[in-house]
């Protein structure tokens, strides 16, 4: 227990060694039991402080000094409503006597939410004369907020949080939630109790992993995530991937650690966790390194640390994975302080899966009082906006320190205990519109071979065809050939899969459609091996109406269809060009054949020989869906390739 800054200040001021200065009574009995007071508080024994205390009041009743340390006394044990009502019978006795009680009892005020009390304090506080220059900002700022808290109660923002349930909850407390993108697997920390039997028995307490499948709209009963990562020390503060296969989490005063908590991961394969691992400088350091949250394709961890070249006392910090090495370790950029830090503390970021909202906590921006809850938005994450207070009542007078939001963008999860619950429990709300994030689809399937349906580890990238940067950049599970990528909407997509030996597999996505922004798919990848007849669809060549003429945004499929043959020198190939079967025959005969010849062009102008490659126009006589609507005949309109040698 530390001594608080009004307990010293009573000791400099009204409990001297000797007797040189007088107290505000002269009854020796309630001074001596004052003074024994001090010595159990010295000796970190409250429960006798607090009796001494009450004794030497009974002496006493308008014995001020006493009053005053019963309240810091109180503060320090949390017991809030006992702690004003000392400060408000010292201000009785004597109001001016020792004027930070008014700063005090305003900031008690301030921590249960009773602004307009607060308020008042804090005038009266700084209406004296000589008060310190610390504490008359931190007045100062602090009656900012107590206004800003009552604007913000007449304007409450929707909230209707609802307890997950026993699948989720239990007696112990739960927290830190963590989401996949297809919300289908929920992994937490909770705080249980562990029995050690000795001469007495004493309950301690420790953090580890749990995890929740949900089945429909019922999550199922928790399971301990795994006992390679669970440990009997704690772990905690953790984040996943979108497809759920690797966490980033918190641990502390471990005897491979860097600082007293740093930060470690561990990457799922099939049913089964890796051995976590430290990540390590640059990210970890000396100093506390802890609450990761990392993208949704595991690219870029946001995190906190108090490290000696923040900005404020804890800080956000962004980091870029660079490289993933042969031995498997991961190589980190230098962490870059965000904008969004102030000279005080910002914890517990949450990065949405469209990669530009970011949720974090903060104590040093305007607010409702203690952690409220913030958002702000970037660029790619590049520039982010001034932070946004989330409002009431998503926002109260405690510590908001938590809340993550569903790929979708209309549902948060967050943790509380000031809710109808078993403890601290982790609940579900609708998000307001005003503070949803860009809506995210997602795919998922799996990857395997196409003949001997054998499940496949392969790399698959989601690339945005009008900006050309690489959107996520993902491995399938290599035992269950498992997938799921992110997919932020507004935007037109190459999506690709390649695996050694394997020709590459070619998509194309287009999330304009509102409906397609939100509605996530499924999709099976079969790849086929470098064999003669085999081929692949260029899902991602592109021609205008009519034309022959090669769009712009179809050079990122070629170039790959080009290092494809680079690679494998020996292969000859056929390019083909189809089209649906609207226009006359040989239109669409002369169309196909001009369209795959533009394609071979282009291959010979990137360094193909030319001896390596043949075209075909097809016209409408390999059709691969129906030409009865759009959707099919899009479908048909294509550009193919095939292994002929």
């Amino acid at each position: 227990m530390k001594y608080s800054i009004l307990f010293i200040l009573l000791f400099v001021f009204v409990l001297p060694l000797s007797s040189q200065k007088k107290y505000s009574i002269k009854s020796r009995k309630a001074i001596s039991l004052y003074e024994s007071a001090g010595e159990s508080y010295r000796n970190r024994d409250n429960e006798k402080t607090l009796q001494l205390l009450e004794q030497a009041i009974k002496q006493n009743p308008k014995f001020i000094e006493a009053w005053l340390f019963k309240a810091d006394v109180l503060h320090s044990l949390g017991k809030s409503d006992l702690e004003i009502e000392a400060y408000k019978r010292a201000i009785e006795i004597d109001a001016v006597y020792f004027p930070n009680v008014h700063f005090n009892l305003a900031n008690s005020y301030l921590k249960v939410g009773k602004y307009e009390k607060a308020k008042k304090k804090y005038k009266d506080f700084l209406s004296f004369p000589k008060i310190s220059s610390r504490n008359k900002k931190l007045a100062v700022r602090r009656l900012d907020n107590c206004n800003f808290a009552i604007e913000m109660m007449k304007n409450p923002v929707e909230f209707h949080p609802i307890n997950l349930g026993d699948g989720v909850n239990s007696e112990f407390d739960e927290y830190w939630p963590s989401l996949t993108a297809d919300e289908e697997i929920l992994v937490f920390t909770r705080l249980s109790p562990i029995e050690n039997l000795g001469k007495e028995i004493r309950v301690k307490r420790q953090e580890d992993f749990w995890v929740s499948f949900r089945n429909d709209s019922t999550w199922r009963p928790a399971q301990t995530l795994s006992t390679t990562i669970n440990t009997s020390n704690n772990e905690g503060a953790q984040s996943i991937t979108a497809d759920g296969r690797y966490m980033y989490f918190t641990a502390c005063d471990r005897k491979q650690g860097l600082g007293r908590c740093d930060i470690y991961y561990s990457i799922k394969e099939g049913e089964e966790w890796s051995k976590p691992i430290n990540l390590g400088k640059p990210v970890n350091s000396a100093a506390w390194d802890a609450q990761p949250s990392i993208s949704a394709d595991g690219r870029i961890l946001y995190f906190v640390s108090n490290r000696k070249t923040g900005k404020g006392k804890m800080d956000i910090y962004q980091s870029t994975l660079l490289e993933i090495l042969s031995n498997g370790r991961q190589r980190w950029s230098q962490p870059i302080n965000l904008p969004v830090n102030t000279r005080d503390n910002e914890m517990s970021p949450f990065i949405h899966a469209s990669n530009e909202y970011l949720i974090f906590a903060s104590d040093g921006m305007k607010g409702m009082g203690g952690f409220d809850l913030y958002k702000s938005t970037s660029d790619k994450g590049k520039m982010w906006t001034k932070p946004v207070n989330l409002g009431y009542p998503i926002n109260t007078f405690g510590d908001e320190l938590g809340l993550v939001i569903n790929a979708k963008s209309d549902k948060a999860y967050f943790s509380s205990d000031r809710l109808e619950g078993k403890g601290k429990d982790i609940f579900i709300f609708d998000l307001p519109l005003e503070h949803q994030p860009p809506a995210v689809s997602w795919l998922k399937g799996k990857v395997f071979d196409a003949v001997s349906k054998k499940k496949l580890f392969a790399s698959l990238q989601l690339i945005d065809l009008a900006t050309k940067d690489t959107i996520a950049q993902i491995n399938s599970d290599r035992i269950n050939g498992n997938y799921l990528v992110c997919l932020p909407a507004g935007r037109e997509y190459l999506f690709s899969a390649e695996s050694e030996g394997y020709l590459f597999y070619s998509d194309h996505f287009s999330l304009f459609d509102e409906k397609e922004k939100s509605s996530p798919q499924e999709l099976d990848i079969p790849l086929h091996k470098l064999n003669v007849g085999n081929e692949v669809v260029l899902r991602n060549v592109f021609f205008n109406l009519d034309s022959w003429k090669i769009l712009p945004k179809s050079e990122l499929e070629l170039n790959r269809l080009v290092e494809l043959l680079k690679n494998q020198s020996n292969l000859k190939i056929e390019i083909g060009g189809h089209t649906d079967n609207t226009g006359s025959e040989e239109h669409n005969l002369n169309l196909s054949k001009n369209r795959a010849k533009s394609v071979c062009d282009y291959l010979i102008m990137k360094g193909i020989s030319k001896d390596r490659l043949t075209y075909k126009g097809y016209a409408s006589y390999k059709p691969i869906d129906t030409n009865a609507n759009e959707i099919g005949r899009s479908r048909n309109r294509r550009t193919e390739f095939k292994i002929v040698k």
